[in-house]
């Protein structure tokens, strides 16, 4: 699906206006803004009807990824069901990202939602371009005490900003200063940094 033939334009955050529907649509109109799911899916086979569209053995697409163009050419063909309206003074332009990094950040955070109860800890590793979409579905979606650790120091003060109670600088001492302020340690860790031993 992802090995597209040449030429074709990328762009796989999209978001924008609706230029044309077909006759059986009825959830969004020309003129509409939206943002768009990164992957249209059938909606029909076992695993849409899970929820689990990514996983799709339908008629799923990848516009910017497969071979239909993506969000930098003029026009953009997805499916009804990938748009989701906008309130029509969003500028397109400021949320397109969300569209598929907020929705990778927001799935790893609802996938620990279950563990993060009122009284427990949960760390968050890295505030960069994922991180900061996490804290803030983190801080939106459970009662838990969060904690982020980065290199950066203008990220933690985000982190600060937009939910974080306390923020550690990830200098080789931040299992103990994660510890120290846990008393023992975290309930869930959430790691939007994968890499250079962060994993471990």
């Amino acid at each position: 699906m992802q090995n597209p033939g040449l030429p074709y334009v990328v762009g796989n955050e999209n978001a924008g206006w609706v230029h044309a529907v077909g006759d059986g649509v009825t959830n969004v109109a020309v003129g509409d803004t939206v943002i768009l799911h990164p992957q249209p899916s059938c909606g029909l086979c076992t695993m849409c009807r899970y929820g689990r569209d990514m996983q799709c053995t339908g008629d799923a697409f990848f516009p910017g990824l497969s071979n239909n163009d993506g969000g930098m050419a003029e026009y953009l063909r997805t499916t009804a069901r990938s748009c989701v309206k906008l309130n029509p003074d969003t500028n397109p332009a400021d949320v397109a990202a969300l569209a598929d990094a907020g929705l990778t950040a927001y799935h790893a955070v609802r996938k620990a939602v279950p563990f993060p109860y009122p009284g427990t800890t949960a760390v968050v590793q890295g505030a960069g371009g994922l991180g900061h979409i996490g804290i803030q579905a983190l801080d939106a979606l459970t009662a838990t005490k969060s904690i982020v650790v980065d290199k950066n120091p203008d990220a933690l003060e985000l982190a600060k900003q937009i939910g974080a109670e306390e923020t550690v600088v990830a200098d080789g001492n931040q299992v103990e200063a994660v510890q120290e302020l846990t008393g023992g340690g975290a309930t869930v860790v959430v790691d939007f940094v994968a890499e250079q031993g962060a994993e471990n």
